[in-house]
């Protein structure tokens, strides 16, 4: 772990948002690395805060700052690396991302906060990281296209691997789904919010 936004990334998945986490200023960094972990093999960092070496990428603006023969405003001096350290993090996460990454993490956001309703958000909730992962761009890809029954065909198929889907000849409208999972309560509403997400009215 040597740059501080990989230090974020392993925090996040102790579910450690950014706002939790504290940046300050290492005592003894090391010149060649920018996060200051005194075990170098742990894969994460063991608390909120992340001991940094604001040196090392970024000497030419922090040396006056940091200047070890400076006394004064270790407070103001403190929060001040803590402020730009969030703001460079954010920006190395966004390098590299494109629109449809950002459109991605908006959706994401939206679906977690209830901006598409509570009863959205919970059932949501019910499918755990890697199943959102697979929802999300599936439901951006149907924003796009409007092609409600393949992208629904598309998100079953993917989150289900013994699903099988049946477009009925008598009734040209009506779709029947095997999902091939036990008939549990959590099972039906993950169902239902799947088909009221992709399928029209």
């Amino acid at each position: 772990m040597n740059y501080a936004w990989q230090a974020v990334l392993a925090a996040r998945k102790k579910h450690w948002g950014l706002d939790c986490i504290h940046f300050v200023k290492g005592d003894n960094p090391s010149p060649y690395m920018e996060v200051s972990m005194e075990d170098l093999n742990l894969p994460a960092p063991e608390g909120e805060e992340i001991a940094v070496n604001p040196l090392y990428r970024f000497g030419a603006i922090f040396a006056p700052l940091f200047n070890e023969n400076v006394d004064g405003m270790e407070a103001t001096r403190d929060l001040f690396l803590d402020i730009c350290m969030h703001y460079i993090v954010e920006l190395d996460l966004r390098e590299g991302l494109s629109k449809e990454d950002y459109y991605y993490s908006i959706l994401l956001q939206d679906f977690t906060k209830g901006v598409y309703g509570e009863g959205a958000r919970e059932r949501f909730s019910l499918f755990d990281s890697e199943e959102q992962k697979r929802i999300v761009p599936a439901y951006l890809h149907l924003l796009k296209s409007g092609n409600y029954l393949e992208e629904y065909r598309k998100v079953i198929t993917s989150l289900y691997e013994d699903a099988f889907l049946y477009e009925s000849q008598e009734r040209p409208m009506e779709v029947l789904v095997y999902l091939g999972v036990k008939e549990e309560k959590k099972e039906q509403e993950k169902a239902a919010f799947l088909r009221e997400l992709f399928l029209p009215m």
